[in-house]
């Protein structure tokens, strides 16, 4: 970092970056979902296991793994990744919705302002006949 501006270099902002994500990585390894049976009470596993080998156990393992991925994997870092650089990209939550909204106006204004120019044109023209 240079110490007279204060600002960070691309470089270190990607390196920032990439020792955050592989920190989450290292967390999503070490706690990966093969480890969670040994957070399981003995009595608890072996009714599990024969649950999860009848076809509604596989079908219901199947749709919550699936579920979690979603929460834990898409959502949860996605927040966490919109939390923690929202006074960095605090520009794209004004940029969008104004350049929205302006071609939302600007389209309507100018169909408005075609639509009356061949109104106009037209009783123009039935005028001169």
């Amino acid at each position: 970092m240079n110490r007279l501006t204060k600002k960070k270099t691309l470089k270190e902002i990607l390196a920032a970056y990439d020792k955050q994500i592989r920190k989450d990585m290292s967390f999503w390894i070490k706690y990966r979902p093969s480890r969670w049976g040994g957070l399981l009470p003995e009595k608890f596993i072996r009714p599990l296991l024969t649950f999860i080998k009848t076809k509604g156990g596989k079908k219901f393992v199947l749709i919550l793994t699936f579920l979690l991925s979603l929460i834990f994997v898409g959502v949860i870092p996605t927040l966490n990744f919109i939390w923690s650089n929202i006074f960095r990209i605090w520009w794209i939550l004004l940029v969008i919705p104004l350049v929205y909204w302006t071609l939302a106006i600007t389209s309507v204004y100018s169909r408005v302002l075609i639509h009356g120019f061949f109104e106009l044109s037209r009783a123009v023209l039935r005028e001169l006949k």
